[in-house]
């Protein structure tokens, strides 16, 4: 279901976009007459694995709410030594006044053929600079491969 809202958001952005592009928007020497979006927009987002060691299946995150911030820490897990994480998306829903910060894990770059055939944790931290407030809701997801779960979700 929340693979469904994020291509509904990004549907509705990408629409969005052309629609500004074709209707004479800012730029084309006409007024906008539409309101500015309500709620947060993002800004900026880092994301920085701070850890890898071998272990178990972990898969958990926490979330915390700064001054105009949204900092998600945790856990993913990778099937070998040679996977890492990245932050695969980050999107809001205006309707449900939710914040989508997706983990996936991902070949790690110049690892070669020499890997691990044990199970990696890799530590992680997400921070998603927001204007205009903060979320109601957040929810960190975390893929493995085999389709984004539920990873937190936390509420203001």
């Amino acid at each position: 279901m929340r693979r469904r809202q994020f291509v509904r958001s990004v549907g509705a952005a990408g629409t969005a976009v052309v629609a500004g592009c074709l209707d004479g928007g800012p730029g084309s020497g006409e007024t906008p007459t539409g309101s500015p979006a309500e709620g947060p927009s993002v800004t900026d987002t880092q994301f920085t694995v701070t850890g890898r060691a071998s272990g178990t299946q972990a898969s958990d995150a926490t979330v915390t709410f700064g001054d105009g911030t949204v900092v998600a820490e945790g856990t993913i897990w990778g099937a070998n030594g040679c996977k890492t994480a990245e932050l695969a998306g980050v999107s809001y829903d205006g309707d449900a006044d939710e914040l989508t910060i997706a983990v996936a894990t991902t070949d790690r770059e110049g690892a070669g053929d020499g890997c691990t055939q044990a199970i990696v944790e890799i530590d992680y931290r997400a921070v998603v600079t927001v204007d205009g407030g903060l979320p109601g809701s957040v929810t960190v997801t975390h893929d493995h491969g085999d389709g984004p779960t539920t990873a937190a979700t936390a509420t203001r």
